[in-house]
């Protein structure tokens, strides 16, 4: 679900955003101030976990106690606030991954106009697995590698909007509490388990994501990889290895399908084929156009022949 303030008359929005963010987080949104009331939201449910990001002016977030139900890792990327459950008061800073208390009522107010990644996940499947229930309550810094891994594999499973099965959404779950474990500090037993799973994804979907970004780069390989994601190449290699292929033909069928695109848009046409393999990475064209017709049965003069007919 997508939802901005900016798409609805400024008499409703106050109302309709308490609707939307007030039912990812089960409280009572207001908005104290004169500032213009502004929210941007993206949500998105995966079986028992749920993620939010929120761009918002100004609020006051009351959520009632709930120590059974759902818990809230929240991670600041700018902005900032206070978080007060009862007196218990803990300033809120961009940078800070923090959980909202849910044993007792909790007022957070967002204090200037902020950007948070709110992931919810059940209480139950999250504390049996930390090494102390003393984590929840101690903020932790972004910078921490898992913290960083949880961010942005939220991110990109919010951000794609493919549908996925019961069972696909329920593997995501389990990887997002994965990281979440480990951000928090796991027990551990559970670190190792927790380093297979959703590490291992989430680094994963960064490579490939980063992979994607640089096709046009001939330099692309394991170790300028390793050395941008701070592992070492085996580590790299191992990711491709455990889905039965090789960082070398994963960058190779990558470029491919990048380039049969390229040979297939009319806007263009103009460019040389061999210009095209050089915008997907490929300085051999030779060997680019072997893999080609390997790949698809077909030179790539073939495809841009039969694409103009």
């Amino acid at each position: 679900m997508r939802f901005s303030s900016e798409d609805i008359p400024p008499e409703m929005r106050a109302q309709a955003i308490e609707s939307a963010f007030g039912a990812h987080v089960q409280g009572m949104v207001d908005f104290p101030g004169d500032e213009p009331v502004r929210v941007d939201m993206g949500l998105r449910g995966l079986a028992s976990v749920h993620i939010a990001r929120i761009d918002a002016s100004p609020l006051r977030l009351i959520t009632p106690s709930d120590d059974n139900g759902l818990l809230y890792l929240s991670i600041t990327a700018a902005g900032g606030g206070l978080i007060d459950a009862r007196g218990e008061g803990r300033t809120v800073k961009a940078g800070d991954v923090n959980v909202m208390r849910r044993d007792r009522q909790c007022t957070t107010v967002v204090a200037e106009h902020s950007t948070i990644l709110s992931i919810a996940m059940p209480r139950t499947t999250l504390v049996p697995r930390l090494g102390s229930i003393d984590n929840l309550y101690a903020p932790q810094v972004h910078s921490l590698p898992a913290a960083r891994l949880l961010e942005n594999y939220a991110q990109a499973l919010l951000d794609d909007g493919t549908d996925l099965s019961l069972e696909e959404q329920s593997v995501f779950a389990g990887h997002l509490v994965d990281l979440a474990i480990l951000t928090l500090g796991a027990k551990r037993d559970d670190a190792e388990s927790a380093s297979k799973g959703g590490v291992r994804a989430a680094r994963r979907r960064a490579v490939k994501a980063d992979i994607a970004a640089h096709l046009d780069m001939p330099e692309l390989s394991v170790e300028w990889m390793a050395k941008r994601h701070a592992v070492s190449p085996a580590t790299i290699r191992a990711l491709f290895y455990d889905e039965g292929t090789s960082f070398t033909d994963y960058v190779l069928g990558e470029r491919l399908d990048h380039v049969r695109a390229l040979l297939t848009s009319p806007y263009l046409a103009h460019h040389t084929i061999a210009t095209l393999a050089l915008m997907a990475g490929f300085n051999d064209i030779t060997w680019f156009n072997h893999a080609f017709r390997r790949r698809f049965g077909m030179t790539p003069k073939d495809l841009r022949a039969a694409q103009t007919h």
